[in-house]
């Protein structure tokens, strides 16, 4: 694509001399730029034009710079290689997402980067066609229907920025039909099965980790964000404001700590059972005790309520891993730990909990769902509470006055 250049011309105005800049815009048009000179237009003919060229060197000068800087120029980005167009999006994006989100990126990323290099197109050649051959390609890698739709966000996602950013192109992934959304089905626990899931865990470290999962359906984050400043023991309430969560960085696998949840809904207060209420306060009584009785006890996450008998904050890929190790020798029915979530939620609605009650005991709204159950108060969540109480832990005692 030939370069455009700044160009321009003297112009009379009110008895000066103005200079009139034409500047080349992103899409390949022209733009006027009026710049005074100062100079009274009787005998000052000469000096102006040497302000003229001057000027325009300058203006020049400093468009280059901007060209520089962005690796290319904006009416250029059709004939640049869409690889490299990928890169910089991802550069751009590492400055504004949070590290989760950047993480499942470059997830995707695995896959399409070397997709697109192997086909060597600069943007403009990037059709619907291709696009739609790609889709193929995710298809016959055995990829569902779900992922192959966010491969598609950020495909889009590339193209709208620099479509934003006043680049002459098209967005091809428009024109492509995703494939339709999977209606996904997550398992769930009877009563039974949850009091049996329990039994499983008495005594293993996740023991109180798995029962908070189940009676208060927070999300794995929101567990081990949990903090001692969070319980109100006097009280009996306590606030779901932090979160812990594990990301791969350049490779390396890192523990994010943030104020900042998946939802605004997510930012709520639960009434504490009486019965894990006495559970929390051991946990931190024998907590305190270990770190009294051992010199190499660590007190970097002694905010923290689920830490390791070191004194080590636990990372969310060992609840994982560890639940699912557990389930795989055990005879229960096999569900992630998620799923506990939707095991909380489920028994709440059979057990005739409103749907506007579960929704703000879970925090899992979106701005809409968030108006319309914004006036849920205290009350309601402690009658979700109560009858999620009275319905596990009834029915786990007489299970086990039942194996007696």
């Amino acid at each position: 694509m030939k370069e455009k250049r700044i160009s321009g011309t003297l112009q009379e105005k009110n008895g000066r001399f103005y200079i009139v800049a034409r500047i080349p815009t992103p899409i390949g048009q022209y733009r006027q730029k009026w710049i005074s000179t100062g100079l009274p237009v009787t005998g000052n003919k000469r000096k102006a034009k040497q302000m003229l060229d001057s000027k325009l060197i300058e203006l020049q000068e400093q468009l280059d710079e901007q060209q520089r800087r962005a690796g290319w120029a904006v009416a250029d980005v059709g004939e640049v290689p869409f690889i490299a167009l990928i890169d910089r999006w991802l550069r751009r994006k590492r400055l504004e997402l949070a590290p989760t989100t950047i993480e499942g990126y470059e997830r995707i990323l695995v896959r399409l980067r070397p997709y697109f290099a192997r086909l060597d197109l600069v943007t403009n050649a990037v059709s619907p066609a291709v696009i739609e051959g790609y889709v193929d390609f995710l298809i016959k890698e055995g990829l569902s229907a779900n992922t192959v739709r966010h491969h598609l966000t950020l495909l889009k996602s590339v193209f709208n920025d620099e479509i934003r950013n006043g680049a002459p192109i098209l967005n091809p992934v428009k024109c492509v039909k995703a494939p339709k959304n999977e209606t996904f089905q997550a398992n769930t626990y009877t009563i039974d099965e949850v009091g049996a899931l329990f039994d499983l865990f008495r005594g293993d470290p996740l023991e109180d980790v798995v029962q908070i999962a189940v009676l208060y359906g927070l999300r794995r984050s929101e567990i081990l964000g949990l903090r001692w400043s969070d319980i109100d023991f006097d009280r009996q309430v306590f606030h779901v404001r932090h979160k812990v969560v594990q990301v791969k960085v350049d490779g390396v696998w890192q523990l994010i700590r943030s104020n900042d949840l998946k939802t605004e809904a997510s930012r709520r207060s639960f009434p504490l059972s009486d019965a894990m209420r006495e559970r929390l306060l051991a946990r931190k009584a024998a907590a305190e005790a270990r770190r009294a009785a051992d010199e190499g006890y660590s007190d970097t996450d002694a905010a923290y309520v689920f830490i390791d008998q070191n004194g080590v904050l636990l990372w969310p890929n060992y609840v994982t891993d560890h639940f699912r190790h557990k389930m795989a020798a055990s005879t229960l029915p096999k569900l992630r730990f998620h799923d506990l979530r939707h095991t909380c939620a489920t028994i709440l609605l059979q057990n005739g909990c409103s749907l506007r009650e579960i929704q703000a005991y879970l925090g899992h709204a979106t701005y809409m769902t968030t108006t319309r159950y914004a006036h849920v108060d205290g009350k309601s969540k402690q009658h979700a509470l109560d009858l999620l109480g009275e319905v596990l832990f009834e029915n786990t005692e007489k299970t086990q006055e039942d194996n007696k």
